[in-house]
């Protein structure tokens, strides 16, 4: 196993923004710090998932694809670091955020919310009237 880059600090910003290296055993918040292989697991498992999603054609829409692609990009690099390292790297810390994340962190949040998005939308388009089926006579 790949040893963890040691903390170091650069400020971006001042007072907003910092790159902090900093090791994560968890998930978000530092949840289920220490179970490492529990969350390789569950990345193995959303991966999995997403493949099916996409390739059964039952994504909503092109952004409901792309919300799936970034979430299953995420799910990919955090699963690296984690069989690689036995952690996250984390490096973002922004003021006001509760945590340190990284790019991968980001996607999935990110894909997430893009995801809700394209449910909501394609649930209000199958509830308009006349549009998916035609016009009203």
């Amino acid at each position: 196993m790949a040893s963890l880059p040691r903390e170091q600090d650069a400020t971006v910003i001042p007072g907003w923004l910092w790159f902090r290296l900093i090791s994560n055993s968890g998930a978000t918040l530092g949840l289920l710090s220490g179970h490492n292989w529990f969350l390789v697991a569950a990345s193995m498992l959303v991966v999995a998932a997403v493949t099916v999603i996409i390739v059964r054609g039952h994504a909503p829409g092109a952004l409901g694809a792309a919300a799936l692609g970034a979430i299953a990009g995420g799910a990919i690099s955090n699963l690296a670091d984690r069989v690689r390292l036995g952690a996250v790297v984390d490096f973002i810390q922004v003021r006001g955020w509760p945590t340190d994340f990284n790019l991968a962190d980001a996607g999935i949040r990110i894909g997430v919310v893009a995801f809700v998005v394209a449910i909501l939308l394609a649930w209000r388009r199958r509830r308009r009237p006349g549009t998916a089926a035609g016009p009203l006579r």
